[in-house]
């Protein structure tokens, strides 16, 4: 919290005094030997970059109570990392997952919580706890901090660790920028997928062709949900023949002319700008504003193959493999819009929008050998899945911050944030066509079947109210030789969810074989031929019980109290007690008459807790501390966990089912600390920690068909981590002046213990728990020039190989763990600066042209192309 009492002792407070006095020591220094004050500004200009943003950053974390890592916008930007996901992956401890997703040592990201400026905001990925962080560009991030003790003052909902996102503030000046820039990757070589229903306009969002008809519509409210003929008829009181030429002029209302074809790919866009100022208005008044614009239009284009494992002859062997293109493009807006009023030094109020769109529309096509084709020759299947989804996230966020030196110099600080997210993934399209080619040998003659699903489409609908109110106050006591800081505060959070899907199948189970033979998808599902009786379409689409349909709701209240004492300025003791209580609702729907499935009074749960945490600091000496920490928190199952329903994960491809036996972890967390600080910003620390969880919350494979891999979730009886973390910033100018190494190391084991159930039977019912690597590592060798005129670095990370899912029985015999394997990642960031408002960067990514793979009892059951990305960007502000 920024206090004007207690400046000097806040994080805050001391980072702005460092960062100042450490780029007037270097400009002092300059002074001296340089000749002209040209000379002046070209080292204080180095020395920001270095040495006052380093340096700032380093204070930040040292003065914090409990232990955190902080990332500011210098160190984003040296990196080149466009959001706060790939940020992120640069702290010590942390890993990057699937592009979106940050695990904490080792724990996978539900065990991980999110807020915006202090606030919990809702995610809007159903497969996730956890808003997907990618969704954050770096250009709206002042800094990001991964606070890995407890801490009263937060939500006790704490495993891993928490990441605050804090966007950028309101300028003292004006300020303006602007950017512009390109990126093209090696995959590009390779024409991509897209298909002719595809395509967004420039701000990604749907043309309109893709959402559910009126006609449809309509239909599906008169036939309470089910367009069956057998149903319509009933409905209607008419013949089951007027019943099917009503079903297929439905039918025809889709959107069915979705041929995929291939095109090059065009180079990725992206821009932004922003633009602030502050006025002092009348007396002690001022009143300031900052507005920003960010713009990514990207291509990827990459080759995957999957293998689902099975056993015969006592050995694991494939009994399905597959070979596909993937072609995704992603296009992201974003837009940030703060006002703030100040009176005085004392009182001050800001508000905040932020809105986030992330839409993906991918194409994949390939080849799959099933259990019923694999062993047959001259025979496969080329399959099509075609899906889009927008995702946005809008909030709106008013805090107020005042000191009262006339009452004992109380400070009080409060917040309100209302954010809405929402999910739209309309006319999700799937088919599958019979290949006269093995796998590996070329498209052969493609034939659709005579099945009931010859081509599947699925509409989803999810959207989450959220709000948060919030109220901190603090009173600082001053005795001889002790300082007290007493804070207290409570918290009301809120949120409700709603999620419908419907899914449609069209039959060709009385279509002509020939009809379906060496025929375009446009040409077989042509308007023409879905209303024609003699042609033989029929649809289907009546609602089941796994349907991802539900309601859900969810509503945290807490009240803490906190403690920070400093001893002769040598011990610091912060420590105190949350109290919640946790409620939550999530009962199915059946959407075909709006009613409840089960008893909706057995699908609520109400949690009443007392969380409390101690940290202990001893400072060694001016430069050298240690630290200790406890902490008792909870990981409680999210909306989406505890309801029996259906859906797809868009990222692993497989069916997920959720479990509503599921039971809150609770969790002891142990953290040790020394840290050693050096002038310019250099710094040393090894970390110990441990956590012990009771009832830990694992994702495993559940029993399914040889080739339907199923992920439900499942309570284990214990589980615990721990491990050692290793961090260092040395400054090289011994070798060469400007150059400097920074980097971290994560040294970790995990278990858990699991029991079988009658629905999953693990191989290994003792293993590491899934997501964890035994190391983490990340390197950046960096360089600024005397002239302020280059800067550099070549930045490495790579993570251990960690269990992607948990291999399980099938009869007797067990299939192994699978595990991702690591991914090597070099990068290397260029930036000119030709003036004092202007920048190029080049970025390269993958230089080691790395793959993501996943191995399984010793075969690649996963595996994708990455590619090298090369972008260049420019910028300009003043």
């Amino acid at each position: 919290m920024k206090k004007h009492a207690v400046l000097t002792k806040s994080k805050v407070g001391i980072a702005v005094a460092i960062a100042l006095s450490t780029q007037l020591a270097v400009a002092q220094e300059a002074a001296t030997d340089a000749a002209s004050a040209e000379t002046i500004e070209e080292v204080v200009t180095t020395g920001t970059r270095l040495q006052g943003s380093a340096a700032a950053v380093v204070e930040e974390r040292k003065a914090q109570a409990f232990v955190a890592d902080i990332l500011g916008a210098e160190q984003i930007s040296r990196t080149g990392d466009s959001d706060a996901a790939s940020a992120l992956r640069r702290v010590t401890g942390l890993t990057l997952v699937d592009g979106k997703f940050i695990y904490v040592r080792g724990l996978g990201e539900r065990y991980s919580s999110t807020q915006l400026n202090g606030a919990s905001v809702p995610s809007p990925d159903p497969t996730r706890n956890v808003i997907p962080l990618d969704m954050f560009p770096a250009s709206i991030i002042e800094s990001m901090s991964v606070q890995k003790s407890y801490s009263p003052d937060m939500p006790a909902n704490f495993g891993g660790g928490n990441v605050d996102i804090h966007t950028v503030s309101i300028p003292s000046d004006q300020v303006f920028e602007v950017s512009i820039g390109t990126g093209w990757d090696s995959n590009f070589s390779d024409d991509g997928l897209t298909y002719a229903g595809g395509g967004s306009d420039w701000k990604g969002t749907d043309d309109g062709s893709r959402a559910l008809s009126g006609a449809m519509a309509s239909a599906l409210a008169r036939y309470q949900e089910n367009i069956n003929a057998a149903n319509i008829a009933n409905v209607d009181g008419i013949s089951i023949a007027d019943a099917q030429a009503i079903n297929r002029s439905l039918a025809a209302s889709l959107n069915t002319q979705n041929e995929v074809y291939t095109k090059s790919l065009s180079p990725d866009i992206k821009g932004s700008v922003s633009f602030g100022d502050s006025y002092d208005i009348y007396d002690d008044w001022t009143f300031g504003f900052l507005a920003g614009v960010d713009y990514d239009n990207s291509w990827s284009n990459s080759e995957e193959t999957e293998k689902v494992l099975g056993i015969a002859d006592g050995q694991s062997v494939v009994i399905q493999d597959g070979a596909s293109r993937v072609t995704a493009n992603t296009v992201e807006l974003s837009g940030i819009l703060n006002f703030g009023l100040q009176y005085g030094d004392y009182h001050k109020v800001e508000t905040s929008t932020i809105f986030l769109r992330n839409t993906q529309d991918r194409v994949e096509q390939g080849g799959v050998e099933t259990a019923n084709s694999i062993t047959e020759s001259n025979l496969s299947f080329f399959d099509t899945d075609i899906r889009y989804e927008e995702r946005e996230l809008l909030t709106n966020q008013v805090r107020g911050s005042h000191f009262f030196p006339e009452l004992w110099n109380i400070a009080v600080d409060w917040q309100y944030a209302e954010s809405e997210a929402s999910r739209y993934a309309p006319g999700e399209i799937f088919y599958r066509q019979i290949s006269n080619r093995d796998l590996g040998d070329g498209v052969g003659d493609l034939a659709f079947q005579q099945t009931r699903s010859a081509t599947t489409l699925q509409y989803q609908e999810l959207q989450d109210d959220a709000q948060d109110w919030r109220v901190d106050v603090e009173l600082p006591l001053y005795f001889d030789a002790v300082e007290v800081l007493v804070q207290g505060g409570g918290q009301l959070s809120k949120k409700a969810r709603s999620s419908f899907s419907r899914r449609f199948a069209i039959s060709a189970e009385t279509v002509a074989n020939d009809a379906l033979q060496g025929v375009g998808y446009d040409e077989l599902f042509s308007d023409s031929n879905l209303i024609d009786e003699d042609f033989g379409f029929q649809l289907f689409g009546a609602p089941t019980a796994t349907d991802p349909n539900y309601l859900a709701a969810q509503q945290v209240e807490a009240g803490y109290g906190l403690l920070d004492i400093n001893l002769n300025n040598d011990w610091r003791v912060s420590g105190g007690l949350r109290w919640e209580q946790y409620t939550q609702v999530a009962a199915q729907l059946d959407i075909r008459n709006m009613t409840f499935i089960g008893d909706v009074a057995e699908a609520g749960r109400i949690e009443d807790d007392i969380y409390g945490s101690i940290a202990l600091t001893y400072q060694l000496n001016d430069e050298m501390q240690l630290r200790f920490g406890y902490g008792s928190t909870v990981v409680r199952p999210d909306l989406r966990e505890l309801t029996e329903v259906l859906f797809v994960d868009p990222i692993t491809n497989f069916k997920v089912r959720g479990n509503s036996n599921l039971s809150t972890t609770d969790i002891d967390n142990f953290d040790m600390r020394w840290e050693w600080y050096l002038p310019a910003g250099e710094n040393y620390s090894v970390g110990l920690f441990y956590k012990d969880l009771a009832n830990p919350i694992e994702a495993v494979e559940a029993k399914g068909t040889d080739s339907d891999r199923v992920i439900t979730f499942l309570n284990g009886q214990a589980g615990e981590v721990y491990g050692v973390e290793f961090e260092f910033l040395k400054d090289l100018t011994g070798l060469r002046d400007g150059l400097f190494v920074s980097g971290n190391l994560t040294l970790s084991d995990s278990e858990i213990s699991i029991a079988n159930t009658g629905n999953v039977e693990l191989t290994n019912n003792t293993r590491r728990m899934t997501g964890h690597s035994k190391y983490v590592a990340n390197l950046q060798f960096g360089y600024d020039s005397l002239d302020g005129e280059h800067s550099a670095s070549l930045i490495y990370n790579v993570a251990g190989e960690r269990i992607a899912f948990a291999g399980v029985k099938q009869g007797e015999l067990g299939i192994g763990d699978a595990f991702e394997q690591p991914f090597h990642s070099l990068d290397l960031v260029y930036t000119w600066y030709p003036d004092f408002n202007s920048n190029v960067k080049l970025k390269v990514q993958n230089l080691l042209g790395d793959d993501v793979s996943i191995v399984q009892d010793g075969i690649t059951i996963q595996e994708r192309s990455v590619g090298t990305g090369v972008s260049v960007e420019y910028s300009y502000s003043f």
